[in-house]
């Protein structure tokens, strides 16, 4: 597990209300719009989503979610590192099916892989609140992660050292002679639990295991080509982890996401230059 540290800060404005404010926006799919919901103990969910059932193949092609309603978001980066981050276009779907929750992360940004140096290639995350209360800053409600940590959270932290199109992930890897289950030896796609940006480690405790299973893709991908990342996500809907957020028909889960461009610096990107989407509360998801 790389110690990226996942930091929020007063600046970053996530969803369409950018740095000129504005409505919110949900993608072209998302003809039943995602609206307000109801306040989590550590605060409001200003955005939600629906998540429906779905046939979809983890395979880093994103036809199969064509019916599937997606949340527009501006990421942006946090004022006061030393080196600044872009803001970016994203949108995120949720599905589930009987057996698995499904995410698609897609966000605007231009291509760049290589097998040499993960930091010179996009990282995306996705945060889970393992209990309501977790603040959406890794634990914390405060902006900037320093106050006190409100619960735990769950991260499917991926970093892209497996090319586009190989499945990665603890579903088709193991952790690593010596390492923590959550860990994937294989291509770095792990799973991991925090109670604050300075609390962090791969799962680790009862029932820890890491059963993602994530594919990647680009819609163009040509060095520095202009697209769309795809990051394509599966998990089983329950696990024996403690570790792990739990999902269920009916039931919200809380949702915040991140990215890091391997174009932030010429050495790649930095543990704290991402964007994300934490600074305006999580974004509920309902099972359908």
């Amino acid at each position: 597990m790389t110690r990226s540290r996942w930091v929020a800060a007063v600046s970053v404005v996530a969803l369409a209300v950018g740095a000129c404010g504005g409505a919110a926006t949900t993608s072209p799919a998302a003809s039943g719009a995602p609206g307000a919901s109801e306040p989590t103990a550590s605060g409001p969910a200003l955005r939600s989503i629906a998540a429906p059932v779905a046939t979809i193949t983890v395979d880093g092609d994103a036809a199969d979610w064509a019916d599937v309603a997606g949340l527009d978001l501006t990421l942006e980066g946090i004022e006061g590192v030393e080196t600044a981050v872009e803001s970016k276009q994203a949108t995120i779907r949720v599905a589930h099916d009987d057996q698995f929750i499904y995410a698609l992360f897609e966000v605007q940004d231009d291509y760049n892989w290589t097998d040499a140096d993960a930091h010179l290639t996009a990282s995306p995350a996705v945060m889970w609140a393992v209990v309501a209360e977790a603040g959406p800053h890794m634990g914390p409600e405060d902006k900037k992660g320093e106050g006190p940590s409100l619960g735990m959270v769950d991260i499917w932290h991926w970093e892209l050292e497996c090319a586009a199109g190989e499945e990665t992930g603890g579903d088709v890897s193991e952790p690593g002679e010596g390492n923590d289950p959550g860990n994937d030896a294989g291509c770095n796609f792990d799973d991991e639990w925090a109670t604050s940006p300075e609390d962090r480690e791969d799962d680790n405790g009862s029932g820890a295991e890491n059963s993602l299973l994530g594919v990647w893709g680009h819609t163009n991908a040509t060095e520095d080509g202009a697209g769309t990342w795809i990051f394509e996500i599966r998990r089983p809907l329950q696990t024996a982890d403690e570790h792990d957020a739990q999902f269920a028909v009916g039931s919200p889960a809380w949702m915040a996401l991140a990215y890091w461009d391997g174009d932030q610096t010429p050495a790649g990107w930095e543990d704290d230059g991402h964007a994300q989407s934490s600074n305006e509360g999580w974004i509920e998801v309902t099972l359908e």
